[in-house]
């Protein structure tokens, strides 16, 4: 289904790195934030789907965790950065069902401004 979301050159870059074994170790991990919080970071999504979208970003968990291994001031600090920082800068939150995750064992969801048609 993601393939249909990027555009043809994201989708070969994103298959290159699965490859090479891009999946094998969590790239959410370390990457750089865009924007970091206590508990949360922001980052840039390296494969985004392109093809819809105009802004793709991920709110990620500075924590490798799973949803229900969250505490309650990372599910606190998260209601916060949806009733407020996101609102100003995304249209839109999208959380991929559990067989559409490409990375199941760290929580991020999708921050997304869409193309205007």
């Amino acid at each position: 289904m993601q393939a249909f979301l990027r555009t043809p050159e994201t989708e070969e870059k994103y298959q290159a790195h699965i490859a090479r074994g891009g999946l094998t170790h969590c790239p959410l991990c370390h990457e750089e934030p865009l924007q970091q919080f206590v508990h949360w970071k922001i980052l840039k999504n390296a494969f985004p789907y392109d093809k819809i979208l105009q802004v793709h970003h991920m709110l990620v968990s500075m924590r490798h965790v799973t949803e229900e291994e969250l505490n309650e001031e990372e599910k606190q600090e998260l209601q916060t950065i949806k009733q407020g920082y996101l609102d100003d800068h995304y249209q839109f939150i999208l959380e991929p069902t559990r067989g559409g995750k490409s990375i199941p064992g760290h929580l991020h969801f999708h921050l997304v401004v869409v193309k205007e048609l």
